[in-house]
């Protein structure tokens, strides 16, 4: 592989890896809006549940809903943590100034996009990470609410 051929691919990556950056943070904040709505949710179905004044929720059932909230919350928290500025490899103004005081050396500038590279890829992958544990939260509180709506429309149901 050439020299230039390498600094394209190299830069393509770094392309690719900036997209995945703010793909992943809309995607944390599309989990903090989905959260929100199913609290929502959530809170509208025990309000509606529990207007009529003989009908009262199990036990079972509030506690149910509390571990769904709670994990909505978490997913949301986490939703955050995705968003938050991340300490992101940058290039030091005064190596700038220093590399171009000397000749262009082709080696420096791809160990310099190279090591941004890494860099932001670590931060990415643990953005991802965030990311994949939110996402299960909301299922799975989710399937909680599920059940829990199961258990408190039984009684009206038989």
């Amino acid at each position: 592989m050439t020299g230039s051929s390498f600094r394209a691919l190299l830069d393509d990556q770094l392309s690719d890896e900036r997209a995945k950056k703010n793909s992943l943070e809309q995607r944390g904040i599309a989990v903090i809006s989905t959260a929100g709505t199913l609290v929502t949710i959530t809170l509208g179905f025990v309000a509606l549940a529990t207007r009529t004044p003989t009908y009262v929720l199990g036990a079972p059932v509030v506690v149910l809903l509390v571990v769904a909230l709670g994990g909505l919350i978490v997913a949301a928290a986490a939703g955050l943590l995705v968003n938050l500025p991340a300490r992101l490899p940058i290039v030091d103004a005064a190596e700038l100034t220093a590399a171009d005081e000397e000749d262009d050396d082709p080696e420096t500038e791809r160990e310099v996009i190279a090591h941004l590279l890494t860099g932001l890829r670590k931060v990415n992958r643990r953005r991802a990470r965030i990311l994949f544990a939110a996402l299960l939260l909301e299922v799975a509180a989710l399937a909680v609410m599920a059940v829990a709506a199961v258990i408190a429309l039984a009684p009206m149901t038989g």
